[in-house]
């Protein structure tokens, strides 16, 4: 049997060619294990941005509340077992291999060839099933409709926000990425849509009715007040909550929670939760990348924003966050997204950027970004993202912020990095209270 890096190197190898956004593959191999997707009942979620997120929160208050709860996300960060989780416990290395395995002994005799996310997805709900869970919060890949994990059974779908991203695949104009987001919606399945632009509306209640789905939306059917900073209320079709605290930064977040509440209010006869754990989960809940506040003096904030909707809600994120501060900005991003418009909003509120890579073929040239920011702002350019953080962080004053962006791939390249800064900041101070 080959060893956990070895099984990762054949996992990753599947990414070769074209993707291929087809589901007769996947109803191939998940019909060679007997369905497992078909065994627990799922919270389905899609969107442009915002998927981890609502993911994490639902995730978070369903555990709370006593539920052995899945968790099926995309990409990790640092490791591959962040991927597939259940409680809070991710799958192991050892559980990695044994189950790649067996994944790849029946598909190559059944002679299904999977591309690397739909062999992910079969792994996780072979994993889930066998685990014996009461529920999975499945977050969907790319799309909607013809996403690999458009197979399983939803007790509520999702849709957290439509821009453009991954146009390639799914379309120029936001209304043709509407629709294929609005794929996972199916027959008589309740719908939680979160904020919307209005020219796409439509779409998911016209959609919704040939189903005879029930549609819920933010703004029209669930609502949110913003008290401060910190606080927010929720007033919801049947139930609300005054004075809300969420543990992760950012106004589009509240959004994110609304969403969550909102599919929580609506599969409540199946799985009901107590106010008091819903607060609990929102007060505590962590998911890592998004806006992160990992360090204090220099601030270090990680934010895994990678195209235009994205960005806007970092620069409003990080504009409440600086208090005058100045900001040193370390971004890298893949070829393929809108770095152009990301890093056209992102000078405007930065003092200083670095231009880096990260360690991928897809990779944007980091003189091609450089390019794009001469005359408008302080740059250089390094090619070791490790080693473009460590002269930032050198460089920095203490009340300076240091903000890593552009890339979930770049956070997962240097988010150790900022670990271990932290753990010796920690170790200096323990030594030095021991002296006193």
């Amino acid at each position: 049997m080959d060893s956990y890096s070895e099984t990762l190197d054949r996992i990753y190898n599947l990414r070769g060619g074209v993707i291929d956004l087809r589901l007769d593959r996947m109803e191939r191999a998940l019909a060679l294990f007997n369905h497992p997707e078909k065994t627990f009942p799922s919270f389905h979620i899609a969107g442009t941005n915002g998927k981890g997120s609502t993911a994490a929160m639902l995730h978070r208050i369903l555990c709370l509340g006593g539920y052995r709860t899945a968790l099926y996300t995309s990409p990790h960060l640092v490791s591959f077992t962040e991927r597939i989780r259940i409680g809070d416990r991710e799958i192991s290395p050892d559980e990695v291999v044994a189950l790649a395995e067996e994944v790849w002994r029946r598909t190559l005799t059944a002679d299904v060839a999977l591309t690397f996310f739909e062999f992910v997805t079969v792994m996780a709900f072979v994993y889930f099933a066998r685990q014996g869970v009461d529920v999975a919060v499945v977050e969907v890949g790319l799309g909607g409709r013809l996403d690999a994990t458009n197979l399983v059974t939803p007790v509520v779908s999702m849709i957290t926000t439509i821009s453009k991203d991954h146009e390639v695949y799914l379309g120029s104009d936001l209304r043709s990425i509407a629709r294929e987001k609005a794929g996972i919606i199916k027959a008589e399945v309740p719908v939680v849509v979160g904020a919307l632009p209005a020219e796409v509306m439509d779409i998911f209640s016209g959609l919704a009715c040939d189903q005879h789905a029930r549609v819920f939306f933010l703004g029209r059917d669930f609502k949110i007040s913003l008290k401060n900073k910190n606080l927010f209320d929720y007033i919801g079709m049947n139930q609300g909550f005054s004075n809300l605290s969420l543990a992760l930064h950012g106004r589009h977040q509240r959004n994110n929670a609304a969403v969550a509440l909102g599919a929580l209010e609506v599969a409540r006869g199946a799985f009901p939760v107590s106010g008091a754990l819903i607060r609990e989960g929102l007060a505590t809940v962590s998911w890592p990348g998004r806006f992160e506040v990992m360090l204090e003096r220099p601030a270090v904030v990680l934010d895994g924003a990678h195209n235009g909707e994205g960005v806007k809600a970092l620069v409003e994120t990080i504009e409440d966050f600086r208090q005058g501060r100045r900001i040193k900005l370390l971004f890298a991003s893949m070829e393929d997204k809108q770095w152009r418009l990301m890093l056209n909003m992102l000078v405007d509120v930065v003092d200083e950027v670095v231009l880096t890579r990260v360690s991928m073929e897809r990779s944007a040239d980091p003189k091609q970004l450089a390019s794009h920011v001469a005359g408008r702002v302080s740059h250089r350019v390094m090619n070791d993202a490790r080693q473009a953080l460590g002269c930032l962080l050198a460089d920095a004053r203490p009340e300076d912020i240091v903000l890593v962006a552009g890339s979930l791939y770049l956070l997962g390249e240097v988010r150790s990095l900022v670990q271990e800064i932290g753990g010796a900041r920690l170790a200096g101070a323990t030594a030095s209270n021991s002296t006193l």
